[in-house]
């Protein structure tokens, strides 16, 4: 079940059952001169909306751009602080906990993406004990 092809009522009603939700995470980086700018959030998309259609869980859109800084002399590179990607998880998060989610399951394709989500999660780990996170 893909978050962005569902209508909000039946959000609501799959919240009544299930409080679980995949957010495939990656990055828009360079991959050598053959490799795909978008392989990391590609990967990370596809095995995001497989486990989803297996387990019968909704996948939230894919958070394509990640923490890349050091693959900004390449052209087609983007990418967020360490602080923004931490705080943009972060946001994500409290944001979908508002409506009822609490186990969270992240893909992620990018290995420079792992320093900055582990201290968003133990920032809103340790403020809100109700969550659970994991990162894949």
């Amino acid at each position: 079940m893909r978050l962005s092809h569902m209508t909000w009522p039946k959000v609501e009603t799959y919240l009544a059952e299930k409080d679980i939700i995949v957010i495939p995470v990656g990055a828009t980086e360079q991959h050598g001169p053959n490799g795909l700018i978008g392989t990391d959030h590609l990967v990370a998309d596809g095995i995001a909306r497989a486990v989803g259609e297996r387990a019968g869980v909704i996948v939230h859109p894919v958070l394509a751009v990640g923490m890349s800084l050091h693959h900004l002399g390449f052209p087609g590179t983007s990418s967020l602080s360490a602080a923004g990607y931490s705080a943009q998880l972060i946001e994500v998060v409290e944001n979908l906990s508002r409506h009822g989610f609490r186990r969270f399951y992240f893909m992620n394709g990018h290995g420079g993406n792992t320093g900055p989500a582990e201290g968003a999660a133990s920032d809103l780990l340790s403020a809100r004990g109700d969550l659970q996170w994991y990162w894949r």
